[in-house]
């Protein structure tokens, strides 16, 4: 019996660290602002040319506006950037874009946080 008890107590003790490490990320599930919004193009200007991907496809220009690349491999101007949301979480009536935490960019649309893809593909 007690060395079932000192093998459950090693098995726990040596557990917990790999099971904390798969709870760790380095991008944010959620937050508030351009800032927080990982990979984001700093130095993006308007009718420049970008590397146009279905992801991390959001740029701030010098005076902090929102730019998207389009499909023409071209920064154009987009609604305000209000920082990380996860896909198909609630936004209300927001008018601002979004990013998801893996980079997909998001539009609220019927109360929720939706996958948005028009200025990567039609803009």
């Amino acid at each position: 019996m007690k060395l079932m008890a000192a093998m459950a107590i090693a098995g726990a003790v040596l557990g917990a660290p790999l099971a904390l490490s798969g709870t760790a990320s380095a991008t944010p599930s959620t937050c508030d602002g351009a800032g927080c919004v990982p990979s984001v193009n700093r130095d993006a200007q308007p009718g420049a040319y970008c590397n146009q991907s279905t992801r991390y496809n959001f740029g701030l220009d010098g005076s902090g506006n929102t730019l998207a690349c389009n499909s023409k491999s071209m920064w154009v101007a987009s609604p305000p950037l209000v920082g990380v949301r996860t896909l198909r979480s609630p936004c209300g009536d927001a008018t601002g874009v979004a990013q998801s935490p893996d980079g997909v960019p998001l539009k609220c649309d019927g109360g929720a946080w939706s996958a948005d893809y028009w200025t990567m593909f039609y803009g």
